[in-house]
């Protein structure tokens, strides 16, 4: 009986950590991809708040903050304003 526990622990524990590789590689696959300036511009114009650093902690390296500023900036510049 433990000896199928002790197998059942590791077929689940590898199984796991194949998922794990699989949203790295498809979260590195997106971070590769994106197009910062769209992606800033949709949350400048959805009114969210500037995501920058959880893109940047999510994306390291492959986030161009510049690219995703600007299409805030442009997104906010295009947001309905609420009437006065």
């Amino acid at each position: 009986m433990r000896l199928a526990l002790v197998v059942s622990a590791c077929a689940l524990a590898a199984g796991c950590e194949s998922m794990s590789q699989k949203v790295d590689a498809s979260r590195q696959e997106r971070c590769q991809q994106a197009d910062w300036a769209m992606v800033g511009e949709r949350d400048g114009v959805a009114g969210s708040a500037m995501y920058a650093d959880r893109y940047a902690n999510i994306c390291g390296d492959l986030f161009n903050a510049g690219a995703y500023r600007e299409g805030f900036s442009k997104g906010s510049a295009r947001r309905p304003k609420p009437p006065v």
